[in-house]
């Protein structure tokens, strides 16, 4: 009789392994891996419109009513010149892009400025891409020169007193 008992327990704690084993290890089977997403690791957006690939695209100004540069890359991988109207309700501007090529809005040569976003930074501005008869309307991202690598690209300079708030105040001395 203790080898039937023997053999039952270990049936048992077999079949409880195999549960705890399933159990613990399904998860991935039924959830995709947060490694397999694809995304824009960046602050701009990304977007196809049309034929025309719009890569990193954000707005750059000191406020809701200064100047605002455009910045990102367009990639026109068609035989065929292509051209961007990017619209908002404060202005808009034109980029032309050749064909099989990519024009990248951080190079001064193809500098773009609208008259202001209307939006504060850390705020989306709502905009119309438009490329041929193909329109879309999108967010783009307003940044000011908090983050430095963007601090040159700030119309009119960027001014470092805007991030006195960011410094902490110092700690009173302790007795």
């Amino acid at each position: 009789m203790t080898a039937q008992k023997n053999r039952g327990r270990r049936v048992v704690a077999a079949a409880a392994l195999a549960m705890l084993t399933l159990g613990v290890t399904s998860c991935g089977a039924i959830n995709e891996q947060a490694t397999t997403f694809q995304y824009a690791a960046s602050d701009g957006i990304v977007l196809n419109v049309g034929e025309l690939d719009v890569r990193n695209l954000m707005l750059v100004t000191k406020s809701a009513t200064d100047e605002a540069r455009v910045l990102g890359s367009l990639v026109n991988n068609t035989d065929t010149a292509q051209s961007l109207e990017l619209k908002l309700s404060t202005g808009s501007v034109t980029i032309a892009v050749p064909a099989k090529s990519a024009v990248q809005l951080e190079k001064t040569e193809n500098e773009k400025l609208l008259p202001s976003t209307g939006v504060a930074p850390g705020a989306h501005a709502k905009a119309t891409l438009i490329v041929g008869p193909n329109s879309d309307e999108v967010g783009v991202p307003v940044i000011d020169g908090t983050l430095e690598e963007y601090r040159q690209y700030v119309p009119g300079g960027f001014d470092p007193s805007v991030l006195n708030h960011l410094t902490p105040s110092p700690k009173p001395a302790e007795h």
